[in-house]
């Protein structure tokens, strides 16, 4: 009819939550496609893939995506939220309306799919605060279970989790268990007692008395991957992090650890600056109050040396230093994340010179010149024999004289522009990846009539399933055609002019290393440092700008300085 006005479809948004992976879980593809469901029902149109919280619990918002989701709010992109049941949004009623109200403020409707009441009604606001009791309610009684659980393992001697040990094994006949699949057990291993294993047991007990008499643990480390020795647990070489994790449990030496109620949970700043209250993750010794006998053999035989091997052990712990406690987010060098080593390609970790050699801080923060950049490969493993180190004060001073001299300008300058412009190919590739996204979309939109058509009986399940086996198909290629263009594309930076280079000379002095980290990366692929010393600057440090290939892995830098830019 003439002057009939068409309504806007409704922007909805599914979210998925799991806690837990296990067979009797509400999958997150069960959850998505009955929220699909629904808004195919209600001719909603989905905005963008589902967020999904795998892997966490609904008794706190901290660490979920409930605040991304109001963000998204804020922004209006969206007008529903969709979820399988009121659980999926948490167990925490107090949070959890504290959310809602604030989704409601935003104009936002949420729906729970297997629940769904009316939240804009008295009657359903009553219903729903019901349904957040009730998840509440069933979590707390879960906790009590888990508690009384974890106080029966204490008192057996066993430790807090039900999990295999480095140098341990749990039976000679049953199969090793396997992640969200229920332990198999026979009665020579159903009361959970590991056993010393004949090989990895005298391991350990090497490295706690190397250890106790002073050894760096990263020597050990770099022999046993130069044995081939591995984690059981995750079929990869033991770093110095995982060794350090390994003895600080005090397992080896017959111990079982538990934490004491208040270091159960810490105060932690959220990126909105406000402190909320989280799990305490810290595996340090200090982190737990009680160290009690195991029900198990320790590594060693002699419990008086194993005493005194945790005593020695403790006291140098102590004094290993902690990682620096930021801002979540904040970014502590300015060359985090960019700095590769040159021989594996592999990036390159920071560390600071000993305390003894270590000169003054500046406003709070180390030298540049303490800090030290090392292949993470050789560091841990020792693997890469090729790899050179680098200084943050001699990085710094190469990347912004590499910026001056881009913000000089000239001829060469101008001819690199119009030389680093986005390739025919390049381009193409754009226009293909527009063509892709077109493309899935189309599927999604066969999706949601053959689903129609399904409900309204128009076509048999057996051609139902055809048709979706057809779609998935197609989906699969066309996901992998759009990452092999994603990553052409991501070489489509064109080269900036030198009015570009000369704004972030000028902001350099003042900015931070929070915001001269920003700042190179907006030009700045990769630093690649090179072995030798007495280099030259230009030559130990190759700079890979934005607009240049990242080098593969063992190609190497160029011979000479002036290849890259």
């Amino acid at each position: 009819m003439a002057g009939t006005e068409k309504r806007r479809a409704r922007r909805a948004l599914i979210y998925i939550r799991v806690s837990t992976a296990r067979d009797d879980m509400i999958s997150p593809e069960l959850q998505q496609y009955q929220g699909e469901i629904l808004a195919a029902k209600e001719e909603m149109q989905l905005v963008g893939k589902p967020i999904m919280d795998l892997g966490k619990t609904g008794r706190s918002f901290g660490e979920r995506q409930i605040s991304k989701i109001i963000g998204m709010a804020e922004r209006e992109e969206f007008d529903i939220l969709i979820l399988w049941v009121w659980s999926r949004f948490g167990r925490n009623m107090k949070d959890s309306l504290t959310n809602l109200d604030r989704l409601t403020e935003l104009g936002i409707e949420v729906r729970a799919v297997k629940e769904d009441f009316d939240g804009r009604t008295n009657i359903g606001r009553f219903a729903i605060r019901q349904m957040l009791n009730i998840a509440e309610l069933f979590s707390d009684q879960q906790a009590d279970v888990w508690k009384e659980s974890i106080a029966r393992r204490r008192r057996k001697g066993l430790p807090h989790a039900n999990q295999g040990r480095f140098g341990y094994y749990r039976c000679d006949t049953c199969p090793p268990r396997k992640p969200g699949v229920p332990l198999e057990t026979c009665p020579a291993c159903k009361e959970g007692v590991l056993k010393v294993d004949p090989v990895l047991g005298p391991r350990l007990a090497d490295a706690w008395r190397r250890v106790a008499a002073g050894e760096f643990i990263a020597h050990i480390t770099h022999e046993w991957y130069a044995e081939g020795v591995v984690d059981p647990a995750s079929g990869k070489p033991v770093t110095p992090g995982r060794l350090y994790d390994i003895l600080d449990s005090g397992f080896g030496l017959g111990f079982v650890r538990y934490r004491l109620p208040e270091q159960q949970h810490v105060l932690r700043t959220d990126k909105d600056g406000v402190k909320r209250r989280g799990r305490n993750r810290s595996r340090r010794p200090e982190s737990f109050g009680l160290y009690l006998p195991g029900g198990h053999e320790p590594v060693i035989e002699d419990r008086a040396e194993c005493e005194r091997l945790w005593d020695t052990y403790l006291d140098r712990r102590g004094d290993t230093p902690q990682t620096a406690v930021r801002e979540r987010g904040e970014i502590r060098y300015s060359t985090t994340g960019l700095v590769f080593c040159s021989a594996c390609g592999g990036s390159m970790h920071a560390l600071l010179r000993a305390k003894k050699v270590r000169k003054s801080p500046i406003d709070g923060r180390p030298d540049p010149f303490d800090v030290t950049w090392r292949c993470r490969q050789y560091a841990e493993l020792g693997s890469c024999r090729g790899s050179g180190y680098g200084n943050l004060e001699h990085i710094e001073t190469r990347v912004l004289a590499w910026l001056k001299e881009n913000a000089k300008g000239g001829q060469d300058m101008e001819m690199r522009v119009r030389r680093n412009k986005p390739t025919m190919k390049q381009s193409d590739s754009a226009v293909r990846l527009t063509t892709i996204e077109k493309e899935l979309e189309r599927l999604v939109r066969q999706e949601d009539k053959l689903t129609d058509s399904l409900v309204d009986g128009l076509v048999n399940e057996d051609a139902a399933r055809r048709k979706q086996e057809r779609i998935n198909a197609r989906r699969e290629e066309l996901e992998t055609e759009r990452q092999q263009h994603s990553k052409r594309r991501e070489r489509m930076v064109s080269q900036p002019h030198a009015v570009a280079f000369k704004s972030l000379v000028d902001e350099w002095e003042q900015a931070t290393p929070d915001i001269r980290n920003k700042l190179i990366k907006t030009v700045v692929r990769g630093i690649y440092v090179r072995k030798g010393r007495g280099l030259p600057l230009n030559e130990k440090y190759w700079i890979v700008p934005m607009w240049e290939r990242r080098p593969s892995a063992g190609e190497g830098t160029p011979s000479t300085p002036g290849a890259v830019p």
